[in-house]
């Protein structure tokens, strides 16, 4: 963190200038964004975006905490008793545990904190910026001012930025203004006020903002405390104290149970000889109090959930809440989302089809944009051995325009990865790179080596935009060399989860305007001006083709747009998304991910119900449930399948008595809305059930809220809802979600163990002492079976094996046991 010294001269005029001015001053890019050599040289001029603040509790916060520690004061004023009666050793060996003790809580607690900060790093958002032309994900806290930032809905804003472009951006500000309606962005306006109020300066974007809506464009002006937000030192953390886990209570509410029993004690021995007490019923009672007041275990036990979360990262989960970590035991349904976790996310177009030619087939190679297009006819895949397999591709005029519409109506872009010699870039033309690499090879050389490699070809944007992209590529036709003949974007009509479609605007060389459209076939074909009931029943009919072989399919549209620029500016989206002429349809693969059917698998043998809640066509929906054995045809009738498979239309449509009086609640949810994820935990809920929801989007973060362990993704996932989760997932895999599960139950496992053997060592010794007290000498006193300072040998005995029970291995059945009851304690009949 750079002091005041270091910081970029302080100016608040930057919603004053135009953005090529900032960009001056900045020494940047409003297009190619800064020179890597830039970045180097200002990250040690500024220092790290981070804001200063407390990063948890410092070391003498915490050995102030445990100086306040009951058990550490009850042994010190036995330890004063003790020299009181002259016994020196004992008092001597008590002052030496009570120190033992102080040190031993002190250095588990603070490391138990270290690994809180360390997981709390790893969580950190993330920035997406173009430097030197090329689109990178960094960690927020590597930020500079002139870094060119994009915003994306869900993001949170990781510093101040002067907006450079944006499309139907809109920004929630509440944090800095209090308003509480998100506002509307304006790159183009230059204000003319020094002293415009934050919440006017429509042309700036603010760290810690959340994107309501739309996407972003801007040139980072501010970082850590030279930012609004930390001008006013405010940190967006978690409250510790919301972070009380169950266990944590139980544990206090014991040590209030074991004092008052060491109490009785007390009394018990006092009473035998009548409260007439002398040096030996004195040590004898002090002997009988420490034999049920365990010391450290409070300490002990949180360590253990702290370090179970240490381990569950390994796994490649992080944790955000110690408190999740119980739950997870417990966890008998996961309602999860298909692309990205039960699925690989790398879409490939491997059909497409037009009402004019019939079916296409093209040839998946991952990223690459490499492969031949087969004119198929129906929905087959060509063999070696078909003749007409090396058939010139016909590319009619209709062809063509549903090309540019998976190129145009598209946010996405794919570049080849930088070599080390700096030898290509992303403004290189794909198709250019491919010839190129054709002209090397031959015609016919296999170039498939090259190019169709992950590690080979980089995509940026959402995964089914990135799978039309490449399809587009593979025609010759992608987005860079589309905008390279003249095409310009104009508008953008956002995704919106409502209405599943999203539109493009853009400007051909010669002026013409154009409307792209894609979406979901049920969305776009009612908007379609050139189709009668026949052909809109035949492109149903193929739509449910497609999906029935477990594809994503998209219909594109288009229209040509007849009215002014100005005009077209200003008309309302449901005005520009009408007369539309269709396309064609495209058929996306995206193959589950190998482990995911052996993850429900197991899921299934620990008694957890796995829910697949998705976008996608109800058939495709289905296809993949089946294939990853959500849905089992061997153990399922016909009729059971149909009854489990809804839409989220159908399902919405119900009312809670309705859903509370099926049988169980459906394990598919296609075309499923971030309303129907909040409807579907609360049924669960109301059938007190344990419930993990997974989501990345900023509309899943309700149900990530009240789900009883939110599961964010940390690859695709957007800010709002990783900050709304217990869990991240750093790999966005189902399977992992599994792991965790049997992490959590592995640590609740372990915790029984090590309580049940630290009590059977404390409660023996306090029998011993307490039935004792019936034997006498023949001078008539008690026997003391145990001294004090033995009693003390054996807490310093007794811990160690106690400490390692905690970090044991599960048992080989773990995960073959149904899950733990909610209402069971911790301290449970066993006990």
């Amino acid at each position: 963190m750079s002091s005041d010294l270091d910081a970029p001269p302080r100016t608040d005029n930057w919603h004053t200038m135009s953005m090529e001015a900032v960009a001056s001053q900045l020494g940047t890019s409003v297009k190619v964004g800064l020179l890597d050599s830039d970045v180097a040289v200002r990250q040690a001029q500024y220092g790290y975006n981070e804001l200063q603040a407390d990063h948890g509790p410092t070391w003498f916060k915490i050995l102030a905490r445990q100086l306040m520690d009951a058990m550490n004061w009850i042994f010190l004023v036995f330890a004063v008793a003790s020299f009181c009666l002259g016994d020196y050793p004992t008092g001597a060996m008590l002052i030496v545990i009570t120190l033992l003790n102080l040190y031993l809580s002190f250095s588990q607690e603070y490391a138990a904190e270290q690994t809180l900060a360390a997981l709390r790093n790893l969580s950190s958002p993330m920035a997406e910026v173009i430097r030197e032309g090329k689109h990178l994900e960094i960690a927020s806290r590597e930020l500079v001012p002139g870094d060119l930032l994009l915003l994306k809905e869900g993001d949170a804003v990781a510093a101040d930025v002067r907006l450079t472009y944006v499309s139907n951006l809109e920004m929630d500000e509440a944090l800095l203004t209090g308003e509480s309606l998100p506002v509307s962005k304006d790159a183009s306006i230059e204000l003319k006020s020094k002293d415009e109020p934050l919440g006017d300066r429509v042309n700036m974007a603010y760290s810690s903002t959340v994107v309501a809506k739309g996407r972003g464009q801007g040139i980072v002006v501010y970082t850590a405390m030279q930012t609004e937000i930390g001008k006013i030192a405010t940190k967006l953390n978690e409250a510790s104290d919301g972070d009380t886990t169950q266990l944590q209570k139980q544990l206090n509410k014991m040590y209030i149970a074991l004092m008052v029993a060491a109490v009785v004690c007390v009394i018990i021995v006092l009473g035998s000889v009548k409260f007439q007490a002398n040096y030996d019923i004195g040590m004898y009672a002090m002997t009988a109090a420490m034999s049920v007041l365990p010391a450290g275990l409070t300490t002990v036990l949180t360590a253990s959930l702290v370090m179970g979360g240490k381990e569950m990262t390994k796994q490649k989960a992080i944790v955000r809440k110690l408190k999740c970590l119980e739950t997870l035991g417990s966890i008998n349904q996961i309602f999860s989302d298909k692309t990205g976790t039960l699925t690989m996310a790398r879409m490939a177009v491997v059909h497409f089809w037009t009402r004019q030619q019939g079916f296409f087939y093209v040839e998946p190679n991952g990223l690459a944009p490499v492969g031949k297009v087969h004119h198929t006819m129906t929905l087959t895949t060509p063999s070696d051995k078909d003749d007409n397999k090396d058939a010139p591709l016909d590319m009619t005029e209709a062809m063509n325009k549903l090309v540019e519409c998976a190129a145009l109506c598209n946010m996405a872009s794919i570049h080849r990865r930088r070599d080390d010699d700096g030898s290509l870039s992303d403004n290189d033309a794909p198709s250019t790179v491919i010839d190129a690499e054709k002209d090397k090879k031959g015609k016919n050389a296999d170039v498939d080596s090259a190019l169709n490699t992950d590690d080979q070809w980089v995509g940026g944007g959402a995964p089914t935009e990135v799978a039309l992209q490449v399809f587009a590529h593979k025609l010759g036709m992608g987005k860079p060399d589309l905008e390279a003949k003249g095409w310009d974007l104009l508008q953008e009509y956002q995704f919106d989860s409502t209405i599943k479609r999203m539109s493009t605007l853009y400007m051909e060389k010669d002026g013409a305007l154009d409307l792209f459209t894609k979406g979901a076939a049920e969305r776009v074909v009612p908007l379609c001006r050139d189709l009668d009931n026949a052909a809109k029943q035949e492109i149903l009919a193929t739509v449910d083709e497609l999906a029935a072989k477990g594809l994503r399919v998209m219909a594109l549209a288009h229209r040509q747009v007849n009215i002014g620029l100005k005009e077209a500016r200003a008309a309302s989206r449901d005005a520009m998304e009408q007369d539309l002429v269709f396309l064609g349809l495209t058929g996306i693969y995206d193959p589950p991910r190998p482990e995911s059917k052996q993850a429900v698998e197991e899921a299934h043998r620990a008694g957890i119900s796995v829910h697949m809640l998705t976008g996608d066509h109800e058939i495709t929906a289905t296809a993949i449930a089946k294939e990853i054995k959500i849905l089992d045809e061997t153990t399922m009738s016909a009729e059971t399948l149909r009854r489990l498979v809804m839409t989220g239309t159908q399902f919405d449509a119900m009312t809670d008595d309705e859903i509370d009086a099926l049988e169980e609640l459906p394990l598919v949810v296609a075309r499923c809305s971030p309303e129907t994820k909040v409807k579907m935990i609360n049924a669960s809920k109301r059938r007190n059930n344990i419930s993990a929801m997974t989501g990345d989007g900023v509309n899943d973060s309700p149900s990530l809220r009240i789900a009883d362990v939110g599961i964010a993704m940390g690859k695709n996932g957007s800010d709002v809802a990783k900050q709304a989760s217990d869990i991240i997932l750093t790999d966005d895999n189902f399977a992992t979600i599994i792991r965790a599960i049997a992490e959590g139950r592995r640590i609740y496992q372990n915790m029984q163990r090590f309580l049940m053997y630290y009590w059977i060592c404390l409660a023996s010794g306090a029998i011993v002492i307490l039935v004792a007290l019936a034997l006498r000498d023949p001078s008539g006193r008690s026997v003391a079976p145990l001294s004090t300072i033995q009693m003390i040998l054996i807490y310093i005995c007794i811990t160690p094996p106690a400490g390692s029970l905690s970090i044991q291995p599960a048992s080989k059945t773990v995960m073959m046991e149904p899950p733990r009851p909610t209402n069971e304690n911790l301290f449970n009949k066993e006990i």
